[in-house]
């Protein structure tokens, strides 16, 4: 075994440093540098200089699975180093058997270990010394780990959040209570209104994204996110620790009621039944914008069997179990819908008056002031106000150090809001003529056998707001703004089927009446 240097005699040799923290409280990038500090003060008392650093960042010395330990360690078996500096024994390991193994090749590398914050004795009672060193670390990891574990379970029965992550819709206050994100609970009582309403996740999750929502780490929806939120009685006001076997019912404020609570969990097992065997997909793509025109609740799209040929039937069913409004074949609401569109939007004077309309709209858009532009500008003349002011004290001679440092800091945040300023004027909104309007208008006429089920979710989004269906009319609201609609408040039904386009401008609502089935 190659022979054990004395401190004194260390000067040439080649010495490295190995600096670990592990993910606990208060653990940072500062314990980092509090060890470096130390070692590299040992190193300089005894004539030594650290060469190299490795460094394990928010690993615990629980396990050897740490990317730079190992390369220490592999590097070791090249010869690269003599000796390696920690701060203390706990640094290097706190299981026992890692720590036997490593120093163990360690030495038959001819390499040794020395500590900057405890005592290095070298012969047997510094072998002695160091066991009993690991032997406290390994026990006092153990104990921590124990009293870590009551601890969070008496948090967890105070009803306290025991990690970092928080369920979208919560935050926490000072006593790390959970406590409902006004930010954010938006999102939750809309997946839960919607979800429960019928809307399919796919639906739902393009919906959140549009909207500018994220899901709690900051990411996209995905149909995985709504299946989760659905899941979680925590938005119902259930506090839940598995991992602490605690439940407690009224543990945090509920975000939606036992009633949504209900509702979305009756269709979470519907989804469930409608993804077996006899399952029919169909596209339901008046979903979302369509209400029950009795009691006011969002349609929803269903599915049945013959039991005699197997045949699938689909409809629009009211999301309220209570309502007793009869269920709309799908199809033939559907083309309803449809062909309204077409009688009322798509054809040659109401398309005119509509591209007039999108003109319009533009041009009043592009004569908008910019409220970014003017925010950045306000700014900007604040800061060169200020800037003046400390030049005049500078010229005056009563300026100090500390004005000349914000003079800097001022024109540097000048130089910055003008090269934004210039970015936003060098933008050029994408405008289009009556004729560009009119073309993109006119590839919605298609022949009606080519009309499918693609076809009709995209004049749907396009053209409608929303929909109203009870037993015996159909309402069907436009996007159409309240001005144009206000050029035909007066015109009768009559009126409006007459080919004069000076009369049938837009229609916002349109009335179909339906015949009992």
């Amino acid at each position: 075994m190659p022979r054990k240097k004395k401190l004194q005699e260390v000067g040439g040799l080649r010495l490295v440093a190995y600096y670990r923290y592990s993910g606990g409280s208060g653990q940072t990038e500062q314990s980092i540098e509090g060890q470096r500090r130390d070692c590299e003060a040992y190193a300089k008392l005894h004539g030594m200089t650290i060469q190299h650093e490795y460094i394990d960042r928010h690993i615990s010395g629980k396990t050897d699975d740490r990317v730079s330990f190992q390369q220490m360690i592999r590097d070791s078996d090249k010869g690269a180093f003599d000796m390696v500096i920690c701060w203390k024994t706990d640094r290097f390991a706190r299981n026992r058997y890692d720590s036997a193994v490593y120093k163990k090749r360690l030495r038959d590398n001819g390499v040794e270990i020395i500590y900057a914050a405890e005592s290095n004795i070298s012969g047997a009672e510094g072998i002695i010394i160091e066991g009993l060193m690991e032997s406290l670390a390994e026990y006092y990891s153990a104990e921590l780990a124990e009293k870590m574990r009551r601890g969070m379970r008496e948090s967890a029965l105070k009803c306290q959040a025991i990690n970092r992550c928080r369920p979208l819709g919560f935050t926490t206050d000072a006593g790390k209570k959970f406590i409902i994100d006004e930010r954010t609970a938006p999102a939750v009582r809309f997946i839960f209104e919607h979800y429960a309403a019928g809307e399919s996740a796919a639906y739902i999750v393009e919906q959140l994204n549009e909207k500018g929502y994220r899901t709690s780490q900051g990411n996209e929806f995905n149909k995985s996110s709504i299946n989760r939120i659905i899941q979680n009685e925590m938005y119902r006001g259930v506090y839940i620790s598995k991992a602490y076997d605690v439940r407690i019912e009224g543990g945090v404020p509920a975000i939606v009621d036992d009633e949504l609570w209900r509702r979305a969990q009756a269709m979470a097992k519907l989804n469930k039944q409608k993804r077996a065997k006899y399952s029919a997909k169909a596209d339901y793509f008046l979903s979302g914008k369509l209400y029950c025109g009795e009691c006011g609740c969002l349609m929803k799209g269903i599915s049945g069997h013959s039991s005699t040929n197997g045949e699938v039937y689909r409809y629009y069913a009211c999301s309220n179990p209570k309502c007793k409004k009869h269920n709309v074949p799908k199809e033939e609401l559907e083309g309803k819908v449809i062909q309204a569109i077409i009688d009322n939007l798509l054809q040659p004077e109401a398309m005119e008056a509509l591209a007039e309309a999108m003109v319009a709209v533009q041009e009043t858009d592009a004569d908008k002031p910019n409220a970014e532009r003017e925010a950045i500008q306000q700014e900007l003349a604040d800061v060169r106000r200020r800037s003046k002011n400390i030049l005049d004290a500078i010229e005056n001679g009563t300026a100090n150090p500390h004005l000349t440092a914000r003079l800097d800091e001022l024109t540097e945040r000048e130089n910055t809001l003008r090269f934004q300023l210039s970015t936003l004027t060098d933008e050029k909104p994408l405008r289009f003529t009556k004729e560009e309007y009119l073309f993109l208008l006119e590839q919605f006429l298609i022949d009606p056998a080519e009309r499918n089920e693609d076809y009709g979710r995209r004049v749907v989004h396009t053209f409608v707001t929303s929909m109203e269906v009870s037993d015996s009319k159909l309402l069907i609201y436009f996007n159409i703004s309240e001005e144009n609609a206000d050029k035909n408040k007066n015109a009768s039904p009559s009126e409006l089927q007459k080919e004069s386009s000076t009369v049938k401008r837009l229609v916002r609502v349109a009335r179909i009446e339906l015949t009992a089935s």
